[in-house]
């Protein structure tokens, strides 16, 4: 069994902000999982909803904000007074802080050109010297295959609630199905491991 933190240490700081990925690097983690974005002006950053109304003091899309624009916000006094001023980090900034300390699962999320936005991320992955040691994950898999394309270093995980897409897995070579846990059977199990999934 391996321990993957989902959006750092969410329980404990704001998600998917570098003092959640600072948290939970106190306790190790094989993983850590993080979400996407692109902004209007193409640079990756850090955050699960395609909005930044949830997380943050702004309004709007993600992908109609520029960077500058998003770095304006915080992120963290929704969570906890202490986190006031929190900012919404670039991906760039989180593989700085993680280094080879754990494996990244950077999650895609949508957006206008979700291809455009995997190969932003193999580049900053790679130029963080942590390429080999991540694993790219989607539930869209236009990204999955955009990065193919580029390389084969990172692995790749379709996400999913249909058991059915381990086909999909196969065909495409992909070498993780990130099932939730409801569509999850011993015998797919069997199945995937069986087709080195």
């Amino acid at each position: 069994m391996q321990l993957m933190a989902h959006r750092g240490a969410s329980g404990l700081a704001p998600e998917n902000t570098l003092a959640s990925f600072r948290q939970c690097l106190e306790y190790a983690p094989e993983w850590i999982e993080l979400d996407v974005h692109a902004t209007r002006d193409g640079q990756i950053v850090v955050m699960h909803d395609a909005t930044v109304d949830r997380t943050t003091n702004g309004h709007g899309a993600i992908s109609d904000l520029t960077l500058a624009e998003i770095r304006r916000l915080e992120a963290g006094s929704w969570f906890g007074a202490e986190f006031a001023g929190e900012p919404v980090p670039l991906l760039s900034e989180v593989v700085a802080l993680v280094g080879d300390r754990s494996r990244l699962d950077v999650e895609v999320k949508g957006g206008p050109d979700v291809t455009a936005t995997a190969a932003a991320v193999v580049d900053i992955l790679r130029a963080g010297g942590v390429l080999q040691r991540s694993e790219i994950s989607s539930f869209d898999l236009a990204a999955l295959l955009a990065v193919q394309e580029i390389t084969s270093e990172p692995e790749l995980a379709l996400i999913t609630g249909d058991p059915a897409h381990l086909t999909l897995c196969r065909e495409h070579g992909l070498g993780w199905l990130n099932l939730h846990f409801a569509g999850v059977s011993a015998a797919l199990v069997q199945e995937a491991h069986a087709a080195g999934i």
